[in-house]
């Protein structure tokens, strides 16, 4: 074998290794770290640390609550996800056409009376989410919220 062949097949084996690679790279959610102390994985995509003054453009925008609204919900909080159909089905009237459908917020309603200690909170999947630019907790602590008796003006 000539240098000139060992060359070319040294080529070769490099662009297919790379071919490999690229057509096999995983998927966000399938990103697992690895971990040495014997605990579960942990995902390499984590939420965002929330700085006080992206809290304060948050809240600016709406998509936070004011501090008052902004805690645990202290009835039954039930958390449903699905895509943005699912959403329209849910909460109908809640999205603006041409809007994305991200979460909304429903009291449960008896027949007579809201019961107080039970609100569902309907977040879009996190496909979803990402391709919108939005952090699932950002939603969740937009629409419990809601439960928790905020309203702000539609937008």
């Amino acid at each position: 074998m000539t240098t000139r062949n060992v060359i070319d097949v040294i080529a070769i084996t490099l662009v297919a290794a790379v071919i490999i690679i690229l057509s096999a790279r995983a998927q966000p959610d399938s990103l697992i770290k690895p971990t040495w102390n014997g605990g579960p994985p942990e995902p390499y995509l984590k939420p965002k640390q929330f700085s006080p003054t992206y809290i304060e453009w948050l809240r600016s925008k709406n998509h936070l609550p004011p501090e008052e609204f902004d805690h645990e919900y202290k009835g039954q909080l039930t958390v449903i996800r699905g895509t943005q159909d699912d959403l329209r089905a849910a909460c109908p009237g809640a999205f603006k056409p041409g809007y994305s459908a991200i979460g909304c917020a429903k009291r449960r309603f008896d027949g007579a009376f809201f019961d107080a200690d039970a609100c569902t909170v309907y977040i879009v999947n996190d496909a979803a989410l990402r391709s919108l630019n939005w952090d699932y907790e950002v939603v969740l602590r937009h629409e419990r919220a809601h439960c928790n008796g905020w309203h702000h003006e539609p937008r």
